[in-house]
């Protein structure tokens, strides 16, 4: 029970009691009261669950009328009961109509933190026992309960066991009304890209789509909406055909986390041709066997653009405070990566050619006092500097917003800037004796920023322009923002290439093919806003077997 909250704490018990058993006659022999008190002890629950959400509940009678257990996800197959005569309130907003009611199970929110291990299995596949018994060994340790759906109307699962069995259902859930896993929608089996149906559901923050194929993406929604995610399972069974190299990931499951009215979803990842082990942040699952604190390969963390780096997302990745002190433990200090890798560390915000023929833009950075381009690059540098973890390599992937110092070295006029025309003489300076001695241009934007750091950004790593970074088998080393031959770059490009990669620059969290693409560390860039946006705050983790995983920053986490 929430400090605050309307719910009493004997309501709060008797639900908690009633989640756990389903049934009223259980609870009721518990605590000592009749069936009767329980379900009113139910019904009063869900109505000032409603009260703390700021909405109105039916009348009293009305949520006396009809089933109360199924109102909380209790099937009545077997033990009989009447459907709820009341329309059931939607978490978070007006009661919903009774064409918007949901579907299938509900499995309501609890005042602790509920987890959730969700998988599909594929009729007249081979269930892969190795990676099924890790997920059981998992979701046992997690405190987790397992929901396994069921795809394809006609054949066995073979190899399935009794629990599976027992598990598998086709009937669409509902998690809390912020997870919506959408077993009735049909996608067809063979699609690699089964997130582009139309008749995917988009009401809930997360749609999970039970579906071998490994896919995720933000999606376009208004700013006001809050996130909107689709994300397919994977499967616990062996596919039968595999037509390209880049579905090794086709094992997999979905971990489900809702905690203080906020959901976070990652997948779980192994290869068919493996035992079955695979990885959750620093947990490792093998053989049945789950082990804690282990480090990850690489975090590729979302976009930076330092210079609008959220104040949350800073501390729950970096432990950085508003003051610059680095505190408490942080989502790297938990994972502990071997490489951190950081694209678009700076925003050059202060002279962006964005904003070359803007003169209010212009004015306003000036009153605000982030004209200055020696501030913004000196403050990128010390960022990196306060990021650096012993035995940890930290890599910078040459990117567009980077690359914006030699674009303004190479166009503006210092005579036009006296704010900026001592720190761009001297730059340029440094970068002319730098042709002098035989080389190029590449490179002004580390050899300035190790210039402004105290100890030159020792332990630091800057890729030049078209060096690679393979970590576990995933090349890291790319942005996004170029394609082949000068044009720009894309999602669809580079899954063209057949290759497995974690990219940068779209700011929106993907995964697609052997593709997965980072998200931002500010979703509310100047350039960028407006109302709609699929833009979200998210970084990718690269395990040690090459496994990746989304980590969506929601609600001051990225994880519950």
């Amino acid at each position: 029970m929430r400090r605050g909250s309307c719910v009493t704490a004997q309501q709060a018990r008797i639900h908690e009691l009633f989640v756990r058993h389903g049934s009223m006659s259980v609870v009721a022999r518990e605590v000592g009261v009749s069936a009767i008190r329980v379900r009113e002890a139910l019904v009063q629950y869900e109505r000032n669950r409603l009260r703390d959400q700021g909405v109105v509940p039916p009348t009293l009678r009305e949520m006396m009328l009809g089933d109360v257990a199924t109102r909380f996800g209790t099937l009545r197959t077997g033990i009989g009961g009447r459907p709820a005569k009341h329309a059931r309130a939607a978490a978070g907003g007006a009661p919903r109509g009774p064409s918007a009611a949901p579907r299938g199970r509900v499995l309501p929110a609890t005042a602790s933190c509920r987890r959730f291990v969700v998988t599909t299995v594929v009729a007249g596949a081979e269930v892969h026992n190795g990676f099924w018994g890790n997920l059981k060994a998992f979701a046992d340790w997690r405190g987790a309960e397992l929901l396994v759906i069921r795809r394809g109307a006609v054949g066995l699962v073979g190899g399935a066991d009794a629990r599976l069995r027992a598990l598998a259902e086709t009937e669409r859930v509902d998690i809390g009304g912020l997870v919506d896993v959408a077993a009735d929608v049909r996608v067809p089996s063979r699609s690699m890209r089964p997130l582009d149906s139309l008749a995917l559901p988009r009401s809930a923050a997360w749609t999970i789509v039970p579906h071998a194929a490994i896919q995720l993406e933000t999606l376009p929604r208004l700013r006001s909406e809050g996130l909107r995610i689709r994300m397919t399972t994977g499967a616990a069974t062996i596919p039968a055909t595999r037509s390209r190299a880049d579905q090794a990931d086709g094992l997999g499951a979905v971990v489900v986390e809702v905690r203080d009215g906020v959901a976070h979803c990652r997948h779980v990842l192994a290869t068919a041709e493996g035992d079955g082990a695979f990885h959750d942040l620093d947990v490792y699952v093998a053989a049945g066997v789950v082990a804690a604190d282990h480090r990850v390969a690489a975090i590729v963390f979302g976009d930076v653009h330092h210079a609008h780096l959220d104040p949350g997302v800073a501390m729950a990745t970096w432990g950085i405070r508003s003051d610059g002190r680095v505190v408490g433990r942080s989502l790297v200090d938990r994972l502990r990566p071997a490489t951190m890798i950081f694209h678009d560390v700076c925003d050059f915000s202060a002279r962006s050619h964005h904003d070359a023929r803007d003169p209010h833009r212009r004015f306003a950075l000036m009153t605000q006092g982030r004209d200055d381009v020696r501030d913004e690059l000196r403050a990128t540098a010390d960022f990196l500097a306060l990021t650096r973890r012993d035995g940890c390599a930290s890599v910078v992937v040459p990117s567009n917003h980077d690359a914006a110092l030699a674009r303004w070295l190479r166009e503006a006029d210092f005579r036009l800037d006296p704010a900026n025309a001592e720190f761009f003489l001297e730059c340029s300076l440094a970068l002319y004796r730098h042709m002098a001695l035989g080389h190029g241009t590449d490179g002004v934007f580390e050899r300035t920023l190790r210039a402004l750091s105290p100890d030159g950004l020792a332990d630091v790593r800057f890729l030049a322009t078209g060096e690679g970074l393979e970590v576990a088998g995933v090349e890291c080393g790319i942005h996004g923002h170029a394609a082949a031959d000068g044009k720009r770059g894309s999602m669809q490009f580079f899954e063209g290439l057949g290759i497995r990669a974690v990219l940068g620059h779209s700011h929106r969290p993907t995964t697609r093919g052997g593709i997965c693409s980072a998200g931002v560390c500010q979703p509310d860039l100047a350039y960028a806003r407006g109302p709609v946006t699929a833009w979200a705050i998210g970084h990718v983790a690269v395990h040690h077997d090459g496994a990746r995983q989304h980590l969506i920053y929601d609600g001051g986490r990225f994880h519950a």
